[in-house]
């Protein structure tokens, strides 16, 4: 977020928590990262702002979000996100009208007997429509089913505002994703998943005005499937840590840069790296 928009914090030390509404923007390669550090930072009310997502993965995610290619495939994903936020006051709350438009070209390689299959796709994605509390994070239908996020993110921030150059914030965000069936899954007649988890973690710490750096962890869960009421035997547990490197461009122009890689999975669980780019623009 840009000095423009910041708001001022006069407490030396600030505890933020709110609840959260998300759902994919795109295919779960482009999520593996989580929300990112200072996702979560309040904007003032009337703030309008346009975020340029780029992202580039290689990964073993599925289409399907908090699924994984079995048998060793593997997903591409070099693609973006153009996002407009509009931020508001609602009933004593912060919040934010959103409107998210993906693009790009995704490719799926999997083995079929002894030969490789790859499948590929390219274009504009569904525009996403979302209202949301403290942040903006949308609902959406997707994959021949529902994916709803519930996460509480939590953040501690030492210093004297959201200006001070030496600013260090702690940020905590525990979250679950729940799937609703899926009729027309790629096998069988009917699939169903359960709850995956995410425990999301950042330490933030401004270096001066313009550039603040961040590590990251990502700690995921959960998300069995099943096919025609059996089990695919197929629980997630994976451990992502990367880094980020954000810096002001101008008053009204900021950037950043993560990269994170798993470093710990089963068997069953997400591997991988992902580079996300962001150019945000204060209106």
């Amino acid at each position: 977020m840009t000095e423009g928009v910041r708001p001022r914090a006069p407490l030396l030390a600030a505890l933020c928590a709110s609840i959260a509404l998300a759902g994919v923007l795109w295919p779960a390669p482009a999520r593996a990262q989580g929300e990112g550090p200072r996702a979560f930072e309040l904007g003032p009310v009337a703030s309008q702002l346009l975020n340029v997502y780029g992202f580039f993965g290689r990964a073993n995610d599925s289409f399907n979000p908090g699924s994984v290619v079995p048998g060793g495939g593997e997903v591409v994903v070099n693609g973006g996100i153009i996002e407009y936020a509009h931020g508001l006051a609602f009933a004593g709350k912060s919040g934010s009208l959103t409107a998210s438009l993906p693009f790009g070209e995704v490719s799926r390689s999997i083995k079929v007997g002894s030969a490789m299959r790859t499948d590929s796709r390219s274009g504009v994605g569904d525009l996403q429509l979302t209202a949301a509390f403290d942040r903006n994070s949308p609902v959406n239908l997707g994959q021949n089913r529902w994916a709803l996020q519930l996460g509480l993110p939590l953040a501690l921030y030492l210093g004297d505002s959201f200006l001070d150059p030496t600013l260090t914030s702690f940020e905590l965000i525990p979250s679950v994703i729940g799937y609703g069936d899926n009729d027309e899954p790629s096998s069988g007649n009917r699939s169903t998943q359960a709850p995956l988890l995410q425990l999301e973690g950042h330490v933030t710490r401004n270096l001066n005005h313009r550039l603040w750096v961040s590590l990251d962890a990502l700690f995921i869960q959960g998300g069995e499937t099943t096919t025609d009421g059996v089990s695919d035997h197929n629980r997630q547990r994976s451990l992502a840590l990367g880094a980020t490197v954000s810096v002001v461009v101008s008053d009204t122009i900021s950037t950043m840069l993560s990269y994170t890689d798993e470093v710990s999975r089963n068997h069953t669980g997400v591997s991988g790296h992902v580079i996300r780019l962001l150019a945000e623009f204060s209106l």
